[in-house]
């Protein structure tokens, strides 16, 4: 049964931050990597190293086990 579309948002704004795995940190720092290929333009590196730095500072509260070195290297463009 898929929630309506209010019930959804609602869900959305309560639920908080769950804890997260390696899977997801990787497919995260992968998407800020390659963010001026896609359809958002990242003009600067500053751009990017600031939506790096804003998501480390949260996923580092999702999982003990986070590398917030590792993250971000993962996110500098090959």
């Amino acid at each position: 049964m898929t929630l309506e579309t209010k019930a959804a948002h609602r869900k959305d704004l309560t639920s908080g931050i769950s804890e997260m795995q390696h899977r997801h940190f990787a497919t995260i720092a992968a998407i800020i990597r390659e963010m001026d290929r896609g359809l958002v333009a990242c003009s600067t590196d500053a751009t990017r190293n600031f939506v790096a730095e804003l998501f480390a500072d949260r996923l580092g509260r999702t999982n003990s086990n986070f590398n917030r070195d590792r993250f971000l290297r993962a996110c500098r463009p090959e």
